[in-house]
């Protein structure tokens, strides 16, 4: 059976600082490099309730929210350059609605037309993966000048979605389930349930990378009702344990 490893332990995997101009629309700003050799190993980009902007030498790209994990094709030594936007922003600046990007990674000019013409023969002429990271935020910032600002009831969707269920959520939140759905189908691209679930992954993520613990102490901590809701969560979302995710990230 072929070994499954983490993306971001797949070669090498950096995150930077995002700069100011763009903090408000952009969570992160990452670069990943392949290794020179020929993959032996299959590679898994887990779930985050997110969108990323990606470039390669071969263009502008949308990677859409994930439902579970996306196993990409790298090219040995291949560069990608993204810049991760926040949770609940995407919907307004791609002027779409996010379930039609679920599970897909899309030419950018394919959803914004006309957007970044210009940028991809300048992120080439420059040869340094940094240079070019520099310029990707730039262009952002350039090409999308009016950036909007969260809304606040996708905000609070997404705050209470990371600690409450579903009808919890639209009781707080004062909407109909069904309603309630339809905002999340609209702005995440999945319904209120998966998003939690995806959530409760990512907190028992940061847990794993910044604390000691036993898995029976990682699920009490981030929110699963027992260790075996964690290990069936986890393996329908990435095809991984939580164990083998653990030793990978600790490795």
């Amino acid at each position: 059976m072929t070994e499954t490893i983490l993306a971001k332990r797949y070669g090498d995997y950096r995150e930077f600082a995002v700069s100011p101009a763009i903090s408000g629309a952009v969570r992160c700003v990452w670069m990943h490099r392949a290794p020179d050799s020929p993959p032996t190993a299959r590679v898994a980009v887990v779930p985050d309730g997110c969108v990323d902007l990606l470039w390669t030498e071969g263009g502008f790209l949308l990677a859409g929210p994930d439902r579970v994990a996306a196993y990409p094709r790298l090219r040995s030594g291949q560069v990608i350059l993204g810049l991760r936007l926040r949770p609940g922003i995407a919907r307004s600046l791609l002027r779409c609605d996010l379930d039609q990007l679920t599970g897909t990674v899309v030419a950018l000019g394919d959803i914004l037309p006309g957007s970044f013409g210009a940028q991809h023969d300048r992120m080439l002429a420059l040869g340094d993966p940094l240079q070019r990271l520099k310029h990707l935020q730039a262009a952002f910032a350039m090409e999308m000048r009016d950036l909007p600002a969260v809304r606040p009831n996708v905000a609070a969707l997404h705050a209470l979605s990371a600690r409450l269920p579903a009808d919890a959520i639209a009781l707080e939140m004062g909407l109909t389930e069904r309603t309630l759905r339809r905002l999340s189908t609209a702005e995440f691209g999945y319904g209120p349930k998966t998003l939690s679930r995806i959530l409760r992954f990512q907190t028992l993520l940061g847990r794993m990378a910044h604390r000691e613990n036993t898995l029976a102490g990682l699920a009490a901590d981030s929110g699963f009702a027992d260790q075996a809701h964690m290990n069936r969560d986890v393996l329908a979302l990435t095809s991984l344990t939580p164990g083998e995710i653990l030793r990978q990230m600790r490795g």
